[in-house]
């Protein structure tokens, strides 16, 4: 019987303990649409309308949801489907607003032409790039000329 009661009390104190240290927190869930999911250095879980988050903690949005998270001081940050946003303190509400990002990859070349920003940096990337492909043609020329078992 005492067994029990020992296993009871492990399985029931951790979600307490838990949900008590997410009270003190600085902002909170609000407005939930879809799957919210928010992660600790613990571990991932649900989120839910109201929850209380502290600093540190990052809330996920998944595909076809959505949430608000509301800071004690009133600020809001407004989260799309497939964004992530971490809990931060200290800053102004409009740098706050501009964290969201997405949780998709992006195509590498998108990355590249983004990230370039002018035709002039492009440009001078193509002779890397060329360089890259006549590494890859002598390579490829290499394993064509040796055989792969012994004759």
């Amino acid at each position: 019987m005492k067994i029990r009661l020992v296993i009871l009390a492990a399985l029931v104190l951790p979600p307490q303990l838990f949900a008590q240290e997410l009270r003190s927190g600085v902002a909170q869930l609000k407005d939930m649409q879809g799957n919210v999911l928010v992660s600790r250095e613990s571990g991932l879980g649900a989120g839910r309308e109201s929850l209380r988050l502290s600093e540190g903690m990052r809330v996920i949005t998944t595909n076809k949801s959505g949430v608000t998270v509301v800071y004690d001081d009133g600020c809001e940050v407004k989260l799309k489907a497939n964004e992530r946003f971490e809990i931060q303190t200290g800053k102004a509400c409009a740098a706050l607003a501009a964290l969201p990002e997405s949780i998709l990859a992006t195509p590498a070349g998108a990355t590249l032409a983004a990230s370039a920003g002018s035709a002039a940096v492009f440009a001078a990337t193509l002779p890397v790039l060329g360089g890259a492909a006549a590494g890859l043609a002598a390579l490829r020329s290499l394993r064509e000329s040796n055989p792969v078992s012994p004759s």
